[in-house]
C-alpha cells in the first residue's frame, strides 16, 4: 500500500467502503432497521422452538420473539427507560457536564497552546495518540472529549486538523481494551467475570480488576506507535488540503494564540486545586476506613471505581471554575450551569441516536438472540474439538462481530460473560486469558461499526473544519487502522499466550490438572 497524493480520491477496497459509507442511513433509523432484522431472526428462532442454556442453569431458557404481542408491550412499556437507561448517555452527558466548563472558560484551549502546541510538527501525530490510547479511563466519553483538542492541537502546528480528530479517535477505539491506568470499565468487566465464575472453579482462580494489566501495558505502547505511523503514512495525506477560511471555529478558539501572563497564572492555581482534589479523592481511597474503600477496607471492589465518572466530572469543574474565575470568564454562580448547558448542546444529535440504540440493545438483550448466539458458538467449540488458541481465536470473531452491535463494552460482556467464563474455566484457561480476548474483540471493530454512535459525533468535528468531509470518508480513514490493529492485537494475545505470561498480577494462563 502506498501513501496517497493528498486529496486523492481512494481506490480499491477503500474506495469501496467511502461509497458504501456515504450510503449508510441515519443511525436513528438504522438502529430500527435493525431491530426488525434480529426481529424476523427471533421469530424463525421461536418458531424452531430454540432455546439457549448457559453453562451451570438448570433449566434453557426460550428465544423471545420480538415481532410477537409480548414483544411489542415490552418495547413500549420499557420504551423510556430503555432511553434513560442507555448506557453510554449518563457516562458521557455526565463528564460533558464538567468538561464542557473546563472548555467554555478557555483552560482547554490554553493547555493544548501551552503545552502540546509546543511539540514539534513531526512528533504531533505520535503525541496524541499516546495521550489517546489511555482514554478508556474516561469510558466512553473519551471518544468525545479527545478527538476535538487533538484537532485543536493539529491545528496549533500546522497540521491536517481533521487528521488529528481522526488518529484521536482510532487510537481511543482499537486501544479500549489497553491502558496505563486502571479504570472504571476494568472495574466493571472484573465484577461481571467475578459473578460468573462456574462451580468447581480450582481454589486459587480469582478475578480482579487487575487481571487484564500486563497486557493492557503492553499494548498501550506498543498499539499507539502503529496508529501514528498509519496516520501520517497514510491517513493525514489522502485528506483534501486544509483551508483555515473554511474552518466554521470562533477566533476564540485559535490554538496557536499567545497564553498572556493572566492566563499561566490561572492555569498553574486551577492545575494546582484539582492536585488538591485528587489527593484528597486518594485519601478517602486509600487512607485506612476511607469513605470511598469498599468493606473490610476492599481497595478494588469499592465506591472508588464506581463513583469515577462523576469524580472525573468533578476535577473538570473544579479545574474548569477555577480558571474561569481567574480569568474573568465566570463572574457570577450562575454562570457555571449556563455554560454546561452549552456544553450539552452540540450532543443533542447523539441523544436523538441514543433514544434509538437504547431500545435496540434492550430488544436485543430480551429476545435472547444473544445469548443463543453465543451459547451455540461455545457448543460448536466443544463439537469440533477446538481449544487453546484456536478456541480463543473463534472468541474473538464472536466478540468482535457483536461488538458492532452492541458497542457499550460492559453491557456486551453481560450478555457473553455468562457464556464464555464458563466454557473456557472448562477448556482449562483462567478467566483473565478470556477476558482480555474479548477486550481485543470488543475494540478493533469500533472504528468501523455504523452502529458507534460516537463515529457521528466524531463527523461533526471533522466537518467544523471541512464541511465537505462525508461519512464515507470517515469510514474508509477508519479502515486503514483496523487490519494492522488486528494483526498486532492478535500477535500480542498469542505472545502472552504459548510464553505463558499471565495477563495481570495473581493470574496464570492454565488452570487445573
Amino acid at each position: 500500500m502506498s501513501a496517497p497524493e493528498q486529496g486523492e480520491r481512494p481506490g480499491g477496497v477503500i474506495g469501496l467502503i467511502e461509497r458504501v459509507g456515504n450510503r449508510v442511513p441515519h443511525p436513528f433509523y438504522l438502529f430500527w432497521y435493525l431491530l426488525i432484522v434480529v426481529g424476523a431472526a427471533s421469530a424463525v428462532l421461536t418458531a424452531t422452538g430454540a432455546t439457549a442454556q448457559l453453562p451451570g442453569a438448570p433449566t434453557a431458557e426460550p428465544v423471545r420473539n420480538i415481532l410477537s404481542v409480548s414483544g411489542l408491550q415490552h418495547l413500549l412499556t420499557t420504551m423510556v427507560d430503555n432511553f434513560i437507561g442507555f448506557p453510554p448517555l449518563g457516562v458521557v452527558l455526565t463528564v460533558l457536564l464538567g468538561v464542557g466548563v473546563a472548555e467554555r472558560t478557555g483552560f482547554l484551549r490554553a493547555v493544548v497552546a501551552a503545552t502540546l502546541a509546543r511539540v514539534p510538527a513531526r512528533l504531533m501525530p505520535f503525541a496524541v495518540v499516546y495521550v489517546a490510547g489511555q482514554g478508556h479511563f474516561m469510558g466512553d466519553a473519551a471518544m468525545v472529549i479527545l478527538p476535538p483538542l487533538a484537532a485543536l492541537a493539529f491545528r496549533s502546528v500546522g497540521r491536517h486538523p481533521v487528521a488529528g480528530a481522526i488518529g484521536a479517535f482510532a487510537a481511543t477505539a482499537v486501544g479500549y481494551g489497553s491502558g496505563l491506568i486502571v479504570g472504571a470499565l476494568d472495574a466493571n468487566l472484573a465484577a461481571l467475570s467475578e459473578r460468573v465464575l462456574p462451580p468447581g472453579t480450582p481454589p486459587g482462580v480469582e478475578t480482579s480488576v487487575l487481571m487484564n494489566y500486563y497486557i493492557q501495558v503492553v499494548a498501550a505502547l506498543i498499539l499507539p506507535a502503529v496508529v501514528g505511523w498509519i496516520l501520517v503514512r497514510f491517513v493525514e495525506p489522502g485528506l483534501a488540503p486544509y483551508r483555515p477560511e473554511d474552518d466554521s471555529g470562533s477566533p476564540d478558539d485559535e490554538p496557536d494564540a499567545t497564553v498572556t501572563p493572566m492566563q499561566r497564572r490561572a492555569l498553574r492555581i486551577a492545575l494546582l486545586a484539582t492536585t488538591g482534589f485528587v489527593l484528597v479523592v486518594l485519601a478517602g481511597w486509600l487512607v485506612p476506613d476511607g469513605p470511598l474503600q469498599g468493606d473490610d477496607g476492599a481497595l478494588i471492589d469499592s465506591p472508588f471505581f464506581d463513583a469515577l465518572v462523576p469524580l472525573i466530572m468533578m476535577s473538570f469543574l473544579v479545574v474548569g471554575i477555577t480558571y474561569g474565575a481567574l480569568t474573568g470568564v465566570i463572574t457570577r454562580a450562575a454562570d457555571v450551569p449556563g455554560l454546561m448547558a452549552q456544553a450539552l448542546t452540540p450532543m443533542l444529535g447523539f441523544v436523538v441516536i441514543a433514544f434509538s440504540a437504547g431500545q435496540f440493545i434492550e430488544m436485543f438483550s430480551w429476545s435472547r438472540v444473544g445469548t443463543w448466539l453465543a451459547v451455540e458458538g461455545s457448543a460448536g467449540l466443544r463439537s469440533a474439538g477446538l481449544d487453546g488458541f484456536p478456541a480463543l481465536m473463534i472468541a474473538l470473531v464472536l466478540c468482535s462481530v457483536l461488538a458492532m452491535l452492541i458497542f457499550s463494552g460492559a453491557s456486551l460482556w453481560a450478555v457473553l460473560a455468562p457464556v464464555l467464563i464458563p466454557v473456557f474455566v472448562g477448556l482449562g484457561l483462567h478467566p483473565a486469558v478470556i477476558q482480555a480476548t474479548y477486550r481485543i474483540g470488543d475494540s478493533i471493530t469500533n472504528p468501523i461499526s455504523p452502529l458507534n454512535p460516537y463515529l457521528y459525533v466524531l463527523l461533526s468535528t471533522t466537518q467544523r473544519y471541512d464541511s465537505r468531509f462525508t461519512l464515507g470518508m470517515l469510514f474508509s480513514r477508519m479502515a486503514l487502522f483496523v487490519v494492522p490493529v488486528t494483526v498486532l492485537w492478535v500477535g500480542i494475545l498469542a505472545l502472552f499466550f504459548f510464553t505463558g505470561t499471565p495477563m495481570g498480577p495473581g493470574t496464570t494462563i492454565g488452570i487445573g490438572g
